[in-house]
Formats: C-alpha cells, sequence, structure tokens
C-alpha cells in the first residue's frame, strides 16, 4: 500500500473566477481597469464607497477562496471585500478581508447567503489600486497545481505512518483534541532537501523557517487523504551529509490550535469600525441600540455594547447614587458648538459645576464576533448551530479594566515634554548714586512695567490677562523655538507663535514647571524723594483656557518674596538718582497632579508683580515705580504637561486592540468558551470549517449510528477500564478565582464552601467513584457577583435591575459606600439584555418609573434609563433601555444562567409589577454537563477494542456519529495509531451512550436562608 506526503500551496483553479469588475456599479472614487482591477480615489471623508456588484452570484451553503491586490496605497483607512451584499444582506465574509495599506487579501468563507460580492474602501484613502481580485468556488481545489512537491517517504525503516484521531477528553475538558500522527523519518533525499531549503547545511540563507509548520497532504492509494500539517522536529546526519528528517503530522483541530497558541486577543483584525472609537456620552448610548452581535454588525458598527457594570465607585465626585454619563457644555444646551469640554471654566472664571469626569463604562465585547474573529485571523471559519442561537449571539465578555495596553504610545502621542535654554540677551539701565549702567542677563524673558507701578495697584499686575507693555497685567513667558527646548511634541500641540499649550486629548494631566528663577533687575522710583519697597512678590501663573471659552483662569502659580536694596548699599529706598533690584532666586516647583483638561483647553504661562509691604515715613509716598523683571532657568529646569495614559478616560477616542490586555491568548479564550458550554469541535481541513456544538446536540441520533460489530477484530483482547479511575468521588466546576474581586472572594468564603466564585457546581457522585477531587476551572472567566445596586439609581433598591459588580473591596448593594474602582479583573463572560419591556404604562402617569438607573449628565442635571419600549425618550428620560449584562438575573427565567451551579430564579412582570415564586434554574453544569456526566455514573465503562478499519472507514470517519457493536451504542472516544500501510485492525477507544432524557433542575449546590441570588442571603453578603 503505497503513502504518499505532498507538500502544498493552495492554488483554486477547477472553477473559473467569477469577479467581473467592468460589469459592477462603482460609487464615486471607484473606476474599473479591467475584468479583475479597479482603482480608487478618496474624498478625504470616512464614509465607505462601494463598488457593487463585482461578482455574478454567490451561492449559500457554498465554499469560496476571495484574494485581491492592493497597490499605490495612500491615506488612511481599510480598503477590501465588504461583508455585505448590495442589500447589505451578510454573505459570510469577515471582517478580516481587507488592509489599509499595500498588500494582499486572501480568505476562504462559506456562503451564508446568495448575493453578488461587492468591494469597498473608505472615503479616507487617497489613491489606491485594486489588482488580481478573485472569487473562485473551493469546492474544486486545484490539487495539480497546489502541490509544490511529493516527499521521498519509503527508502527508510521508521518510515511507518502511525495515525491518531481523537475527540476531546473527560480527564481536561479544555484540550485541545485532534488528529496527529507518532514521529515518523523520512530520507534526506536530494528532493526532500530541495523541498525543505537544506536545512542542514548551516550557512544557507534561508528565509523559510524549516520548524515552521508547512501545509500538507497525505494519500494512501491516492485514495484516502487527509490535510493538515507536517512539521519538521529534527534533521540528522553524518558530517556534511543528512541521513533523515524526524516529522510529526497534525490535523483536524490541532492546526489551527497550533496556530492560535500565541495568537494574543489584541492582534486580532477587530476592523475598521473598531477603530477611532469615541468614549463619550452619544457614543456608549448608540451601543445600547443593538439587540446583538448580529444587529451591530448589520449597522457596521463596533462588536461593543457598554453595560450598567459596577467596578467601584460610580461617579466619585458627582451626585450620589447615579452613574456619570456627561455631556460637552455644548451638549448640555450652550448655543456654541466649539464648547466641548466637560470640566472647566465659563468666561466669568466659574467652574461649570459638574464633577470630575469618572470612566464610570466600560466596554464588552460580543463572544460570537470574537470567536469568528480569532478563526478568520488564523484562516478558518466556525460553523455552528449553537452559535446561532439568539443566546450565545448576546452573550459577551467584559474589557474589566480598560486600560491602554500601548499606554506608551498614547502618553508619547498627547504629551509635551520641554526644557527653557537662556538663549535671550536680558538687559536694562540702571542707577546706583547717579551713574547709570546697564545690566545684562542670559536668560528666557524679562518682564516689563513702565513708570506707573504702585502699592495701591494690589494684583493688578500679580493675576490677570499679559500685556505686551505698561503698567497692568501679568507678562506672557514666550514659548519660541529659541527659548522652548522641545523634547516631546507629537502632536504639535505647542503654539510657539501664540505661546501657549493646546492639550490634544480628554483626560487626567500632570503639569510640571520646575527650575525657574527670577529676579528684579530693577524697581526705580524716578523722583526727588525717596520711595521704598519692604517686600514685594514675583510670581509665574499657570493660566487655563478651557476649549471654547476665550477667558484664561490662573490654576496655579509659584512665587517668590523679595527684599529689594539699592545695588551698593543695603538701602531699600529708591530715587532718581538710585533703583532697586534683587538677586535671582529660585522658584519652588509647580506640580499639579491629575488635573482633568479638555481637548482643546489651552495652558500658558505667565509672570506676575505686585507690592506687598511698603517702606512708611514723612514725604514717602511709594507710588510710580518703573519695574523690570529678568526670568531665566536653572541648570536642570521642566516644562512639562504630560498625559495619565494608563486607563481610557472619558471622552477620550481608543481602537479595540489597544484595551484589550496583551496577555489574553485566543486559545485560551476559546477554551473558556468552550467549558463553558461543553463544546465539542471538529475540523474540516480542506475547506478550513470548523464545527462547533455542545455535547448534548454534538453526536447525531442513533438513526445515524455506524454498524461496526462485524469489523471487531475478536481475536484481540477487548479492555474495559472504568472512567471512574479518572474522575473522583467530588467533581468541582467553576470558573477562575479573581484575587482583585474581594466581594466574589468573600461570599465564596461564606456561602460557597470556600470555593472562591460565584454559584460554582459540587456533586459528590457514588462512593463506587474514588475519593478525591476533580476539578474543572474555566482557564479564561471569572465569576460574577450580580445584584440590585443602590449606587446605580436613586429608586428603591429592592426592585432595581440586576447588574454585574466587580469590587476590589466588600461592599453591599443597599449601601452607597463603594470602593474605588479596580483595574486589575479578569475577563468576564456575561448575557447582554437590551431591557426594554413593552406592554408599559406611561412613565410619567401615576405608575412612574420602576426598574431604572439614574445619571448624571451635568452640573446638576440628572436624568434616567427607563427601560419602556412602548415611549419615547421624553424630558428628564433620556433613554428607553437600560442596558443590562448580568451572568445571573434572578428576575427573567428566561435569562441563562452562566454560573455552574444552580440558581434560584423568578420573573417579574414589568406591566404589573408582579413577581412569581421562586425556581431553580439550570447553570451550565445542568444545561451542558449533566448528559454526559450522568451517562458516566451509569455506564462509566471506556472500552478498547481493535476494528478492521479500512480506508474508507477512515475516509468517513465521523466523531458525532455514535458506534454500534452488538447492541451497545458507544462514542468514539480515539482511533490510536491508525497505519494505512499495513493490513492490520486498529486499536479504538470507545465510551459508552446511553440515553437519558430530559433532567429537571435540582436545588443550588449551596444553600442559605434567602432565595435572591440562589440561596445568598443579601443582608449579610
Amino acid at each position: 500500500m503505497s503513502v504518499k506526503i505532498e507538500i502544498l500551496d493552495y492554488k483554486y483553479g477547477d472553477s473559473p473566477s467569477i469577479v467581473d469588475v467592468d460589469s459592477g456599479n462603482p460609487q464615486s472614487g471607484w473606476t474599473s481597469l479591467s475584468v479583475k482591477s479597479a482603482k480608487f480615489a478618496g474624498d478625504g471623508t470616512n464614509s465607505v464607497k462601494y463598488y457593487e456588484n463585482i461578482s455574478s452570484s454567490i451561492i449559500a451553503g457554498k465554499t469560496y477562496n476571495i484574494s485581491l491586490e492592493i497597490t499605490n496605497y495612500s491615506g488612511t483607512g481599510n480598503i477590501g471585500f465588504s461583508q455585505s451584499d448590495s442589500s447589505s444582506t451578510a454573505l459570510g465574509i469577515s471582517s478580516s478581508a481587507r488592509i489599509s495599506s499595500n498588500g494582499t487579501v486572501s480568505e476562504t468563507f462559506t456562503a451564508v447567503a446568495s448575493g453578488q460580492i461587492r468591494v469597498f474602501s473608505r472615503g479616507t484613502v487617497t489613491n489606491a489600486v485594486m489588482k488580481n481580485i478573485s472569487v473562485i468556488d473551493t469546492d474544486g481545489i486545484d490539487w495539480d497545481n497546489s502541490v509544490v512537491g511529493e516527499l521521498d517517504v519509503t527508502d527508510h525503516s521508521d518510515f511507518p505512518l502511525a495515525m491518531t484521531f481523537q475527540i476531546s477528553d473527560i480527564k481536561d475538558l479544555t484540550s485541545t483534541s485532534g488528529d496527529y500522527s507518532k514521529t515518523f523519518k523520512i530520507p534526506a533525499t536530494k528532493n526532500n532537501n530541495k523541498l525543505l531549503k537544506n536545512p542542514y547545511i548551516p550557512n544557507i540563507d534561508t528565509e523559510v523557517n524549516i520548524t515552521e509548520n508547512k501545509k500538507c497532504r497525505i494519500l494512501v492509494n491516492n485514495l484516502f487523504s487527509i490535510v493538515g500539517l507536517i512539521k519538521i522536529t529534527g534533521v540528522s546526519g553524518y558530517g556534511e551529509t543528512p541521513s533523515h528528517y524526524d516529522c510529526v503530522f497534525f490535523g483536524s483541530n490541532l492546526s489551527w490550535a497550533d496556530d492560535m497558541s500565541n495568537l494574543y486577543m489584541h492582534e486580532l483584525d477587530w476592523g475598521s469600525n473598531s477603530e477611532g472609537l469615541e468614549y463619550n456620552k452619544t457614543k456608549i448610548m448608540a451601543t445600547w441600540q443593538h439587540k446583538d452581535c448580529d444587529a451591530a454588525s448589520t449597522a457596521s458598527d463596533p462588536p461593543i455594547v457598554y453595560p450598567v457594570t459596577s467596578y467601584g465607585e460610580f461617579n466619585t465626585e458627582g451626585e450620589q447614587k447615579t452613574i456619570q454619563l456627561l455631556d460637552t457644555f455644548y451638549g448640555a444646551g450652550t448655543t456654541s458648538s466649539a464648547k466641548v469640554g466637560y470640566y472647566g471654566y465659563d468666561n466669568g472664571g466659574y467652574l461649570y459645576g459638574t464633577p470630575r469626569p469618572s470612566p464610570d463604562w466600560r466596554p464588552a465585547v460580543f463572544v460570537k464576533t470574537t470567536l469568528e474573529k480569532i478563526f478568520s485571523k488564523v484562516g478558518y471559519q466556525i460553523s455552528s448551530n449553537f452559535m446561532e442561537t439568539d443566546m450565545f449571539k448576546k452573550l459577551v465578555w467584559l474589557l474589566p479594566n480598560f486600560k491602554y495596553n500601548n499606554s506608551e504610545k498614547k502618553y508619547d502621542d498627547f504629551s509635551v515634554e520641554s526644557n527653557f535654554t537662556n538663549t535671550i540677551v536680558l538687559d536694562t539701565t540702571v542707577y546706583d548714586g547717579g551713574v547709570s549702567s546697564v545690566v545684562e542677563d542670559d536668560g528666557i524673558t524679562e518682564s516689563f512695567y513702565g513708570g506707573a507701578v504702585t502699592f495701591n495697584d494690589g494684583d493688578i499686575c500679580y493675576i490677570g490677562d499679559p500685556t505686551a507693555s505698561g503698567t497692568e497685567g501679568t507678562k506672557l513667558i514666550p514659548l519660541s523655538t529659541d527659548r522652548l527646548n522641545i523634547t516631546l511634541d507629537e502632536g504639535s500641540y505647542v503654539d510657539t507663535t501664540n505661546d501657549y499649550v493646546t492639550i490634544g486629548e480628554y483626560g487626567y494631566h500632570n503639569i510640571e514647571l520646575t527650575g525657574m528663577e527670577s529676579r528684579a533687575a530693577i524697581i526705580w522710583s524716578n523722583t526727588s524723594v525717596n520711595n521704598g519697597v519692604e517686600e514685594a512678590e514675583i510670581c509665574i501663573n499657570v493660566d487655563l483656557n478651557t476649549v471654547g471659552q476665550s477667558s484664561w483662569k490662573t490654576i496655579n502659580r509659584t512665587s517668590i518674596k523679595i527684599n529689594p536694596t539699592r545695588i551698593s548699599s543695603g538701602a531699600n529706598t529708591s530715587n532718581a538718582s538710585n533703583s532697586l533690584k534683587t538677586d535671582f532666586e529660585l522658584l519652588p516647583s509647580v506640580n499639579i497632579d491629575s488635573r482633568w483638561l479638555n481637548k482643546g483647553d489651552k495652558i500658558r504661562l505667565t509672570v506676575g508683580f505686585r507690592f506687598n509691604d511698603m517702606v512708611s515715613g514723612s514725604g514717602i509716598n511709594n507710588q510710580d515705580f518703573t519695574v523690570n523683571l529678568y526670568t531665566r532657568a536653572a541648570g536642570f529646569n521642566a516644562f512639562n504637561i504630560t498625559l495619565n495614559s494608563e486607563v481610557v478616560d472619558y471622552g477620550q477616542t481608543y481602537d479595540l486592540k489597544d484595551v484589550i490586555n496583551k496577555d489574553y491568548k485566543s486559545l485560551d479564550f476559546v477554551k473558556g468558551v468552550a467549558h463553558a458550554f461543553n463544546l465539542k469541535m471538529t475540523t474540516n481541513e480542506v475547506t478550513k470549517v470548523v464545527n462547533i456544538e455542545p455535547f448534548n446536540s454534538f453526536y447525531k441520533d442513533y438513526a445515524e449510528a455506524i454498524d461496526w460489530t462485524y469489523k471487531l477484530d475478536r481475536s484481540k483482547q477487548i479492555d474495559d477500564k472504568w472512567i471512574k479511575s479518572d474522575v473522583k468521588r467530588d467533581i468541582l466546576f467553576k470558573y477562575k478565582s479573581d484575587s482583585n474581586d474581594k466581594k466574589v472572594e468573600a461570599r465564596g468564603e461564606q456561602w460557597f464552601g470556600g470555593i472562591k466564585d460565584e454559584h460554582p457546581y459540587r456533586e459528590t457522585l457514588p462512593s463506587t467513584f474514588e475519593k478525591g477531587e476533580s476539578k474543572y476551572e474555566n482557564p479564561f472567566f471569572a465569576g460574577t457577583y450580580n445584584t440590585q445596586d443602590q449606587d446605580s439609581s436613586q429608586g428603591n433598591y429592592s426592585i432595581l435591575p440586576y447588574s454585574a459588580c466587580l469590587w476590589q473591596e466588600v461592599a453591599f448593594n443597599w449601601e452607597t459606600n463603594r470602593p474605588d474602582k479596580g483595574y486589575e479583573f479578569l475577563p468576564r463572560l456575561l448575557y447582554w439584555n437590551k431591557y426594554s419591556p413593552t406592554g408599559m404604562p406611561n412613565p410619567f402617569s401615576q405608575f412612574g418609573m420602576r426598574k431604572f438607573a439614574t445619571v448624571q449628565t451635568w452640573a446638576s442635571y440628572i436624568r434616567y434609563l427607563n427601560p419602556n419600549a412602548d415611549f419615547a425618550v421624553s424630558g428628564s428620560i433620556i433613554s428607553n433601555i437600560y442596558p443590562q449584562a448580568t451572568s445571573i438575573n434572578p428576575d427573567d427565567s428566561s435569562s441563562p444562567i452562566l454560573s455552574y451551579g444552580n440558581v434560584n430564579v423568578r420573573d417579574y412582570d414589568d406591566a404589573t409589577l408582579a413577581y412569581t415564586s421562586f425556581a431553580s434554574g439550570k447553570g451550565l453544569f445542568e444545561t451542558y454537563y449533566k448528559n454526559m456526566f450522568e451517562m458516566l455514573k451509569s455506564k462509566p465503562r471506556l472500552r478498547t477494542v481493535y476494528v478492521d478499519l479500512k480506508v474508507k472507514d477512515i475516509i468517513l470517519l465521523d466523531f458525532t456519529k455514535l458506534i454500534y457493536i452488538d447492541g451497545v451504542y458507544w462514542r468514539i472516544n480515539k482511533v490510536v495509531d491508525y497505519q494505512p500501510n499495513k493490513n492490520q485492525s486498529t486499536k479504538v477507544e470507545l465510551i459508552e451512550w446511553v440515553s437519558l432524557g430530559v433532567f429537571a433542575a435540582t436545588a443550588p449546590s449551596f444553600g442559605g436562608n434567602s432565595n435572591i441570588g440562589g440561596g445568598t442571603n443579601p443582608t449579610t453578603l
């Protein structure tokens, strides 16, 4: 029996490309160049421009390969294949089929609808040429042109190829199982050396990574073929001559799992609609309109929602029992669209009265979209009835920290760092005993007040707007390039002409001014009598201009008090013959920490002066002084305005990829979702489609079972192993424990047997199972506490909607005291609910509002999120949706329970305010695992048999089909070491299948004295 291993580079050529650009319908900006190419010239806007109907219609259910090449790209924004046709019907094309640079795009997808393909570009793409556009039916791979070469395999004695096929193991539910081979050897023939790029020769310069997985196909008698990856794990030889290569083959599931193993979630292509996301009231509320991930995708919106979730104290400096959702000054009602500040000063110098902005909302990402992005990134697509259910489409996972993973770049993009240089010659004429002379110093600036500064002026020269000359006002410190050495200013925020710094992004900033020195070069009373100065004061003001306003406000200053004297004596009186002066003194540093600044605010520096105390005596009037102040930089000085760039602050703009923790691995996410729902996966390596279904629906009916009775090799020993030895008597299903969530920890200690999770599942199996514990912990998500949070509403906490709470200290839902916001939580799995019931009375009637949230939108503006779909927003009600996301919603039995354990739930009638009685609701274990474990408890048999498997059996091997042998049904656990080149039976592991029917929900695993939260006493924790 012959065995071949072919190295592949897929070509799709059995069917011609169905693209015809000339027959399409271009929107503005597009021009056809040929049947397979077009060019685009953008209009500078962010709008999408389509080239419609560039192909004949694709057919739903068929698999296609699409590809194109982009050249001559300039500008910004994405260009590529649209996910939908001209009627906005989704075709199954992922958001990865686009780029924002020169390069190529290639994707294989299964059409979910019939329709004509279109391409698109953002208007911000200045120019681009799209060529070699191709749409090909992949149901027929052009194998002849896809084969790079065939490896020589038969000349080595250790070649025997042994293939193993398996599904996930009960001992490791999240293990990624599939097809693989034992290590085998192939000879280092001339042909193999060439195909593998001569890796044995050390001085060969090759760009090919020998250890990189290579696409391949194994053929047996040119009939049976299996497609996957081959990995060269080693090469051996003598002297300079190689003798053989060590190889391993990976097939179904293991191929994409290997690709995902080092793929981090922030590296995914989240699409252009997940870039430049504005974090403000309008955009936050816009996400509430989407009932699920499909709705967000149809609207071409990012795959996120902002649910009511507590991460600590809401609206820290604002109204009590409110969530902050600030408008800008313009949004709050002013007529000037330039007034886009959230916090600042009006033209009268008065604070707006708003609290400092608080980032109370954090995004939750749709799980289904995330899985699609992950698999698309490694070249696969998902086929799943389960993932198309309404429930799964509403699953979200919290980004519970909302921190930048590129905080250094954010800092660099929006910060200014600089220092002053003493490059300006400062000079003034001074008087000593009737002799005048010119005093010079190197410095930054001189502040001259000519002839009329008096004690009676008070603070006229100390604060206020600067004047270029004269006796009033402060004096501006120039920021010109000959005085200011700018070391960081990526956004060109320093205006060297108008001498201020514009703030480039909303957020909390640090302002630092250090190493500044000042002196009075002259204080002179040009009169015949002596006028004296006991004490004066020099200051440098930090002034703020709030965006859209015309006035400036001093927000901080540094100052020194001076005691001027004559040049050659200690006298402190001045007349026409004698002026006063002081030496340079260092001003204290200005350090303003975490000052909220709006995008567009301006900061300037001014020098101010005032007389504090004058010499008194006969004939002294202490009036009409000429003053000139020198300002210079010390050896070390700094003028910095830097952004606190760790967390996303209100009003900022971010890309989704930049707020996903860099340590989140894609494979861990897949395993976390698979663990929650007991998902089983099989892969078609030719079509690159991964089938994903829960255990309960993964296996097909008895009618499709395969009869292997006659194939059983009865000459070989049959071994039965009781899975009870692998599954211990105590089983525990739980989420990861989050050491930063002290609320869940405390509840776990008090209510859940010390298990640091919310409503875990624990069961003690019969005594026939060995003592010990089998713990099944979710590898990605942590458990979530859900409650009626008094801090989110000014309503009665006992009837508030449930929401998720992540608290780094223990707090209580009926109190308003909350810990500071936490930023080190683990991800959470929640169910999104666009809570907006129908059949509701008028909220402005006596009925009023019931389950609502309270938000503060401006200084004294309290508004409401009142779930009531029957009435449009009006007055103080700004949304008829309550944006809800929970893992457990005890007031809605139709909401999935995402804890592993069962929870007592009831139903609430929004129209009548009536509650039903509590009843046990099924958690994840009883919903997705109970059937599997009941089978193990009933028939815990893992049988090892030997079966006469032929090539045809392997070709048709389907883990979803049960196996029938001698009147008993089994599911395949593993096919071990199938050797296609040997005529012998193959070892097969089978697990007995039992049909058990439907189970009623059992009482929660952990009891208590209250139904709220499934047995947890809310008045305690």
